[in-house]
């Protein structure tokens, strides 16, 4: 794997509490790619908390790339990213998600032998019954034969080339906005797209645990925005 690069993009905004154990998590993965093999660039999206202190402690001991992005929005916070980045394959991680040791190795040795972008499984980092169900369930929509199952959440790679081709992620929306990407090489060159289930991302429930009936909210949420784009466009959920 030497000379491969990667680059892993992290979108932030008030993610002062989680993003050290987040980019803790990166780190280590990318130390078993090797020295100088990974870069790892976290754009901080106007934050207002702690977030760009941390960030700067980062980059000061650890060599992580930090960026600032006024405009909001995940979407054009992972596009600023991926401008920064030199590597052949982006990985994209949100910042409440914790990735396992080998998973950058695994990656990169799943783009060697022709897979241009993917998703992994998805677990809850906080535990719970209801999470647990929750990622169980969209565990099994995200295997449907349909290109908008494919969906992002927490984590996905490619390679730039495929990115250049099919995206930039869709800032005109609030959620979805991977589709341009995943969708589209789903539809394209479905032998070149892997949902490895084998793999783990951890990812936060908070969005749902914040608020009333916030896993009846959150799937009706996604329903409409599978449905029509308007729901991709008013997402009001504070918590991304």
């Amino acid at each position: 794997m030497t000379g491969q690069l990667v680059s892993v993009i992290i979108p932030a905004r008030n993610e002062h509490r989680l993003i050290g154990g987040t980019i803790d998590r990166i780190l280590v993965s990318a130390r078993q790619l090797g020295s100088g093999v990974a870069e790892v660039i976290v754009v901080d999206n106007d934050s207002s908390d702690g977030t760009w202190k941390t960030l700067e402690r980062y980059a000061s001991s650890e060599g992580v790339i930090a960026v600032r992005h006024d405009r909001l929005g995940a979407a054009r916070a992972r596009n600023r990213g991926r401008r920064d980045a030199t590597g052949e394959i982006l990985v994209f991680v949100d910042a409440d998600t914790w990735i396992e040791p080998d998973c950058l190795t695994r990656i990169v040795s799943h783009c060697h032998n022709g897979i241009e972008g993917g998703i992994v499984r998805l677990a809850s980092s906080d535990g719970g019954l209801r999470a647990r169900i929750w990622w169980l369930f969209w565990e099994h929509v995200r295997r449907l034969p349909l290109p908008r199952a494919k969906a992002m959440p927490a984590l996905m790679f490619c390679t730039a080339a495929t990115f250049d081709e099919f995206g930039p992620f869709d800032e005109g929306v609030a959620i979805g906005e991977e589709w341009p990407i995943l969708a589209s090489l789903y539809w394209h060159r479905p032998h070149r797209f892997l949902y490895d289930r084998s793999m783990t991302a951890f990812s936060s429930s908070r969005r749902m645990q914040a608020q009333k009936f916030g896993y009846l909210r959150t799937f009706l949420k996604y329903v409409w925005a599978i449905l029509h784009r308007s729901g991709r466009i008013n997402y009001t959920d504070g918590i991304r």
